[in-house]
């Protein structure tokens, strides 16, 4: 390249650096840019392991009410397994709580924190009326259970009408005591007593045999779900964003280039 070709390109920079091409270009650049720094964001991955853990979350509550059900008809001795995943319902809500907060801080988006928080106590509540019901669940059966031996051993015909109200209460309902007259007072006191604490047992189980949780956890997996959707509709479209301004720019670098020839 001759110096005469370097001075002429030179007073063309020069001559043309206070053009708008140079502002095209400044501000085609920094959009190129910000689009660049989104697309390789990968949010989506963080929100699908939010709708796995609420969709696990699901599972484990599910399958912990089939164990407190089996507890309530006293099918279940051993509640060592059922306390475990008491806890691990209790865990799982922490986790997912204590993650979303940590982004929100980051300055990501999530859920709002209302929504969050209440979901969170109802499962606080949840499980705490759990560990209480299936103590207190786990004697009722024993002391039904000593009252049938003891009911089996007497040749009265009232006997059968015990039993089958103490089987009623036993799957949950909430009967009230026969009357009776062969039967010592004694036993008729336990069993009343018996029937007494099913009614409050009934209560408690009331406090958690419901759907809330099941619901607060859909609407944030909901959440989660839609803003996974709309962040990959948004970076389907920016190859097209990236296409649109580069034809941009090289329009207008070629049309600043013959003006500056005319």
């Amino acid at each position: 390249m001759s110096s005469s070709d370097s001075s002429t390109i030179q007073n063309i920079l020069k001559k043309k650096i206070k053009t708008p091409l140079i502002w095209i270009v400044i501000f085609i650049t920094i959009g190129l840019t910000s689009l660049f720094y989104v697309s390789q964001k990968q949010q989506a991955v963080v929100y699908n392991r939010y709708v796995e853990n609420l969709s696990e979350y699901k599972f484990l509550e599910t399958r912990l009410m089939r164990s407190l059900e089996k507890t309530r008809v006293g099918a279940i001795e051993d509640s060592s397994k059922t306390v475990a995943q008491i806890m691990s319902l209790r865990e799982i809500v922490i986790s997912i709580s204590s993650s979303i907060e940590n982004f929100r801080l980051q300055g990501d988006w999530m859920p709002p924190s209302s929504d969050v928080l209440l979901f969170e106590r109802e499962i606080f509540g949840k499980t705490a009326a759990m560990r209480q019901y299936l103590t207190k669940r786990n004697h009722w059966s024993r002391q039904v259970k000593i009252i049938n031996d003891t009911l089996y051993k007497i040749p009265e015909v009232e006997t059968g009408i015990l039993l089958s109200c103490l089987d009623s209460a036993r799957l949950g309902f909430t009967p009230s005591l026969p009357v009776t007259k062969n039967i010592s007072p004694e036993i008729i006191a336990s069993i009343k007593n018996l029937l007494a604490e099913n009614e409050e047992l009934s209560v408690l189980w009331n406090r958690f045999d419901d759907d809330n949780a099941l619901m607060l956890s859909e609407n944030l997996l909901q959440a989660f779900k839609i803003k996974s959707i709309n962040d990959e509709i948004f970076k389907s479209r920016v190859p097209q964003v990236f296409y649109f301004l580069s034809i941009i720019l090289l329009l207008s670098t070629l049309f600043f280039v013959f003006r500056s020839k005319t």
